[in-house]
C-alpha cells in the first residue's frame, strides 16, 4: 500500500489542459484541412480558366483553318474553270490564226499572179565600155506595164555590182561606183518608163561576176523585182 498526496487542483488542471490541448490540436486540423480546400478549389479554377481560354484559342484556329480550307476549295474550283477557259479560248484562236493564214496565203498568191503581169518591170540593163580603162557607161530602163496614161508608178531601185576582191565576196551599191548617183536608193516616178544612166568606175582588184537589181513598187499596186544580169560588155 502506498500513499500518495491527494491534489485535486492539479488533476483538474491536466484534464483541463488535455481538452484544450486536443481542442486546439482539433481546430488546427480543421483549419489546415479547409485551407488546402480553398487551396484545392483557387488551383482548379486557375485552372479551368486556362482551359477555358485554351479551348477558346484552339477553337478559334480551327474556325480560321476551316475557312482557309473553303477558300482554297473554291481558289481551286475556279482556277480548274479559269484553265479550262483559257484552254479553249487559245484552241479557238489557233483555229482563227490557221484560217487566217489560209486565207493570206491564197490572196498572196492571188495578188503574185496580178503583179507578175503588171506594173514594175526591167525593160534594159546594159554596159558600154568607155575610152578609160575599167570605166563603163551603164543604162538601166524600168518600165510600167499595162500603164494607163494617168497613173504614176513610183517606188525605189537598188543596182549592186557583185564580184571578188582579193579573193572575196564584194558586193557595191551602184552609188559608190558612179558619181551620178547620190544615194543607194534610186527614186522611180513615172508614168510610162524611167532611164537610170551614168558611169561607174570599177575599184581596183575588183572582178565582177554579176550585176543584182531589186526594184521595189510602192504605187499603184506593192511589187517587188530581183533580178541578176551576167557582166556582159557590148561593143
Amino acid at each position: 500500500m502506498m500513499v500518495v498526496p491527494y491534489r485535486p487542483g492539479q488533476r483538474l488542471f491536466w484534464t483541463f489542459a488535455s481538452i484544450v490541448f486536443v481542442s486546439l490540436g482539433s481546430l488546427g486540423g480543421f483549419s489546415f484541412g479547409y485551407y488546402q480546400t480553398l487551396r484545392n478549389q483557387e488551383s482548379a479554377e486557375i485552372d479551368s480558366e486556362e482551359f477555358g481560354t485554351q479551348i477558346e484559342n484552339l477553337t478559334g484556329e480551327n474556325t480560321e483553318l476551316r475557312r482557309q480550307i473553303t477558300m482554297l476549295d473554291r481558289s481551286s474550283m475556279m482556277d480548274q474553270k479559269v484553265n479550262e477557259t483559257d484552254q479553249q479560248t487559245i484552241r479557238r484562236l489557233q483555229d482563227q490564226l490557221s484560217r487566217l493564214e489560209q486565207d493570206l496565203t491564197y490572196y498572196k498568191n492571188v495578188v503574185s499572179e496580178q503583179t507578175d503581169d503588171t506594173g514594175l518591170t526591167i525593160s534594159k540593163w546594159s554596159l558600154v565600155p568607155t575610152s578609160q580603162p575599167s570605166r563603163y557607161r551603164y543604162q538601166l530602163a524600168v518600165r510600167q506595164k499595162d500603164a494607163d496614161g494617168d497613173t504614176y508608178l513610183t517606188g525605189h531601185v537598188n543596182v549592186e555590182l557583185v564580184g571578188t576582191q582579193d579573193g572575196k565576196i564584194t558586193v557595191y551599191s551602184l552609188n559608190e561606183v558612179s558619181e551620178q548617183q547620190e544615194q543607194m536608193d534610186i527614186k522611180l516616178r513615172f508614168k510610162f518608163f524611167q532611164n537610170v544612166e551614168g558611169d561607174l568606175t570599177l575599184p581596183e582588184n575588183f572582178l565582177p561576176d554579176h550585176v543584182r537589181i531589186i526594184g521595189i513598187e510602192s504605187a499603184p499596186i506593192k511589187k517587188m523585182i530581183d533580178q541578176d544580169f551576167a557582166w556582159l560588155i557590148q561593143d
